[in-house]
């Protein structure tokens, strides 16, 4: 099972106030949104970006207001009230930054949790990447690379809908490379903001899978040393997808290079590791000969 740390024990850092004798809990970091909480703050960050004279403080009040009303907190416009939104809207730096030359706004998301676990009906990838199959990782970074460089919603709706789809027997269709097109035609009339949220999400969780540690099988596993370039580590992956695919088909533990691409990203990763580790114990021994 894969898990990510930063939530394991379940942590209860929420901010805490009361209000009319109820407690107030209050998010401090994304993994505490719910999905419809997290559903209208990408709402509210493509307001921000495309509507003018929307500022960062009315977008602060408006979420705090929606957390506060989501979770049973409302009021009648009343002084007390107002005030209880105002203080909650303060403590939402967390979600946000803002270059400090260009003042420019963007939203600071850095979880893998996939507080989106369904579109339209279709389900997306387990929080942490669990359940993404090596093919559908491959794929799906090519996806994610084209939109961050040209920004065509062409390349965000195929990212989207390949990452979403039916449930059969308890688990999402298999992904298929062939269905592209099909896939990115399912998500046409899913609006733009949500599907950025897909996009923030995978690109967080490829930007953790260089740097961070995994809970696998209650092992902590980090991949890091795979994206080092010499004695530094670099923002961009020194692997080549496609040459893994196909040194990892040679090797023949997986199968075929199709067999490959229906295994579970983790299990490739961790050959890779193991690989990595044997050699450089060769390469140590050879050394101090």
């Amino acid at each position: 099972m894969l898990r990510h740390p930063s939530v394991l024990p379940i942590k209860y850092n929420m901010a805490k106030k009361y209000y009319n004798h109820h407690l107030v809990e209050f998010p401090t970091e994304f993994e505490e949104l719910r999905p419809e909480e997290w559903q209208y703050l990408l709402l509210l960050r493509f307001r921000l970006s495309h509507l003018k004279g929307v500022t960062l403080e009315d977008v602060n009040r408006e979420f705090a207001r929606f957390v506060l009303w989501n979770r049973g907190i409302r009021g009648r416009d009343s002084l007390r009230y107002l005030v209880l939104i105002e203080q909650m809207a303060d403590t939402l730096g967390w979600a946000w930054s803002v270059n400090a030359e260009t003042n420019e706004v963007s939203l600071n998301f850095t979880s893998t949790v996939n507080l989106l676990p369904e579109i339209d009906g279709l389900a997306g990838p387990a929080s942490h990447g669990a359940d993404l199959t090596f093919g559908e990782f491959r794929t799906c970074t090519v996806l994610m690379n084209a939109y961050t460089q040209t920004h065509d919603e062409t390349h965000l709706r195929a990212l989207a809908g390949a990452l979403y789809r039916p449930v059969n027997g308890g688990r999402r269709e298999k992904f298929d490379a062939e269905q592209m097109r099909h896939y990115a035609e399912r998500m046409q009339d899913i609006p733009a903001y949500l599907l950025w949220g897909v996009y923030a999400w995978f690109a967080s969780f490829c930007a953790y899978l260089q740097t961070g540690v995994f809970i696998i099988d209650d092992t902590e596993v980090s991949f890091e040393p795979l994206f080092r370039r010499g004695n530094k580590s670099d923002d961009s992956p020194s692997l080549g997808l496609n040459s893994i695919l196909y040194s990892v088909a040679e090797s023949q533990v997986f199968g075929t290079a199709a067999e490959v691409e229906d295994t579970q990203l983790m299990r490739v990763f961790l050959k890779l590791l193991d690989d990595k580790y044997k050699a450089d114990a060769l390469l140590s021994s050879v050394k101090t000969r």
